[in-house]
């Protein structure tokens, strides 16, 4: 039996009821002794330390406490409370507030400063689905940040992701919320102040602590967000697939499937996937959403990895596509003519067994039959190569109106186009007298035209392989090919390009294997594929490399991986040209230069693909896809 101490008893204090001031005995004094080694300040002797202000490594200057040297944090008053609260109010969307220095803070900015203190409304259950937890934390990401403008369409890039992992069903539309009767007021803006906005989004499953976000979601009229029942199974095939890989459908969103939406055409978008997703893929991670799958939780990291280098890529490609092809490509085909075509560059393909047919395709029936019937009605044909010649151009319109015949056709008002012809001189030299690059531009008076020519010409995807800056001209070599070889490395940056098709597997729907065109010039390669390649003299589109120029001012668009989808023509020496197609003099020392060892030119760019370019496995017909462009 345990004893109670009777005087411990009286002592003791019931928590049902409010304490008074003599409920609690005084222990002192008397004192405790003093510790050793520590001397106690009579509060007639303590000086007050106060703040200091004090300059930072960076050169800032900030107040902290004196004797800690701790950083204050400054206590708005009642006034700068309330005007806080009704900047808020005013301010619906991010990338609309200025920092102190008056410069607007742009959206990701303004999500950044915040982004490590964002959580769910809920802790995550860990009983619930790997699909429940993905529903949440999309809920979650949504409502607890303040979004930019509509116009701005990062909202629309965040819903052309959730309809592409299975969240929704269609693209919905964005409205302000209506008050309805009774509803009470519990807008949140985050920060600790409670607004008192009535515009809340009534979010499912949603905290109210978190929300920030003032529109409601809707579905377009005559279509509905949460899938119906025979889409059910199509919406949870998407998700599934997001979650037994998230970084190939990272990869996938971001590379192919904005391809095919057309989504890759805006350079904003370029900049807004990679980033949203950043951001979302971090909350996933920060949250826990993978937690006790260790497997999911791994690949989530590598999907952040994903997102980062898409940040630095995507934007990239829309200004590689400014710059190329360069005025140096464009001279080298004004001096050499055009080597191969965007819309006929199957003249010459691989055939099913790997091989390079070598024999020219004739041209398509149909442009045939249509040539036939304009010679039949005595219609001369022009060539389109110098149909928009100023001089052809003038005879072409002289045969129609007659020498020194006006056309008396009055032009619509403000119409440049037809003032220029009834001007009275029936020339279109005001529009088709184009600047002509030529190489006289960058190298003088140079032997280029004389001792190189055009050689091997390829339509093929390959991937940037090293960036390599001009070098400073050494000794003059005797070779006249080689001295203008060293003076082109001097004057151009070289970018090695690697081929991205290098076994049958590689190929894609947007990307396929090599093909040589038909004006191409030298020896290529039989079978590309082979197990055991041909280590003769001959080029290999599968296997070698090779160099183009481009100008040192465009370096920085380039980064190690990005695709190329061009036609690349070699810019090959007379002498290696002619012994491949004749023979040469024996008693003439020559020594052939490989095709991968010089330089090329790029004619024309068809696409520009990223590092991480991934075709969906997944065919399903993912709704609609129309921006939402207003409330």
């Amino acid at each position: 039996m345990m004893m109670i101490n009777p005087e411990f008893k009286q002592q003791s204090v019931a928590f049902d009821k409010m304490p008074g001031p003599n409920d609690f005995p005084s222990s002192f004094p008397p004192f405790p002794a003093v510790p050793d080694g520590v001397t106690i300040i009579p509060f007639k002797d303590f000086m007050p330390y106060g703040y200091k202000r004090i300059k930072t490594e960076t050169g800032e200057e900030i107040e902290v406490d004196a004797l800690g040297s701790l950083p204050t944090v400054k206590v708005l008053s009642d006034e700068e409370v309330v005007q806080r609260n009704k900047d808020r109010r005013r301010r619906r969307n991010a990338g609309q507030s200025a920092d102190a220095t008056g410069r607007i803070v742009p959206w990701w900015e303004e999500w950044e400063e915040g982004e490590n203190t964002r959580t769910t409304g809920e802790p995550i259950d860990l009983r619930k689905s790997l699909v429940d937890r993905v529903h949440q934390v999309a809920d979650d990401f949504r409502v607890g940040r303040t979004w930019p403008p509509i116009a701005s369409g990062v909202r629309t890039i965040w819903d052309h992701f959730r309809l592409y992992i299975g969240l929704l069903s269609s693209l919905p539309i964005y409205r302000k919320v209506k008050k309805s009767k009774g509803a009470t007021n519990m807008s949140y803006e985050g920060g600790g102040d409670v607004s008192d906005d009535d515009d809340t989004p009534k979010a499912k499953q949603i905290n109210l602590n978190i929300i920030q976000d003032p529109l409601e979601q809707i579905a377009h009229p005559g279509k509905q967000l949460e899938p119906s029942e025979g889409e059910a199974d199509v919406k949870i095939r998407l998700l599934e697939t997001f979650l037994e890989d998230i970084e190939k459908s990272i990869k996938v969103f971001m590379s192919s499937y904005m391809r095919d939406k057309g989504l890759i055409w805006s350079d904003r978008n370029l900049f807004i996937a990679p980033t949203v997703l950043h951001f979302f893929l971090r909350f996933m991670r920060r949250n826990g959403v993978f937690a006790g799958f260790e497997t999911h939780a791994d690949n989530l990291n590598r999907a952040v990895v994903v997102a980062e280098l898409a940040i630095k890529e995507l934007p990239l490609t829309a200004k590689v596509a400014r710059v190329l092809p360069g005025t140096f490509d464009a001279a080298c085909k004004e001096c050499w003519g055009s080597k191969g075509s965007l819309s006929m560059y199957i003249s010459t393909t691989l055939d099913s067994d790997g091989g390079c047919a070598g024999t020219d395709t004739p041209p398509s029936s149909a442009v045939s039959t249509f040539e036939e019937a304009l010679k039949a009605d005595h219609a001369e044909i022009v060539s389109s190569d110098v149909v928009l010649d100023s001089l052809m151009a003038k005879e072409v319109l002289d045969d129609t109106f007659g020498v020194g015949d006006s056309v008396n056709v009055a032009p619509p008002v403000e119409d440049p186009w037809a003032a220029a012809i009834t001007a009275g001189r029936n020339t279109t030299a005001s529009w088709t007298d184009v600047k002509v690059d030529s190489l006289f531009t960058f190298l003088g008076p140079t032997r280029l035209p004389l001792s190189h020519t055009a050689g091997v010409v390829e339509f093929s995807t390959r991937k940037v392989k090293e960036i390599i800056m001009p070098e400073p001209i050494g000794s003059i070599p005797d070779a006249p090919s080689a001295a203008v070889e060293q003076e082109l490395g001097s004057r151009f940056a070289r970018v090695v390009m690697e081929p991205w098709v290098r076994v049958p597997t590689d190929e894609l729907l947007d990307i396929v294997r090599p093909v040589i065109t038909s004006s191409s010039r030298g020896a290529i390669i039989k079978d590309p594929f082979a197990d055991s390649p041909d280590v003769s003299d001959a080029y290999n589109p599968c296997r070698d490399d090779l160099t183009v120029l481009i100008d040192p001012a465009s370096v920085e668009y380039f980064h190690i991986g990005l695709g190329l989808c061009s036609t690349w023509v070699q810019i090959a020496r007379c002498e290696d040209v002619e012994s491949s197609t004749a023979a040469i003099d024996q008693d003439t020392p020559h020594v052939s230069k490989h095709p991968r060892d010089c330089f090329w030119y790029l004619e024309d760019v068809a696409s520009i693909f990223p590092s991480f370019y991934t075709e969906s496995e997944v065919e399903i017909d993912l709704g609609q896809t129309t921006d939402n462009d207003d409330l």
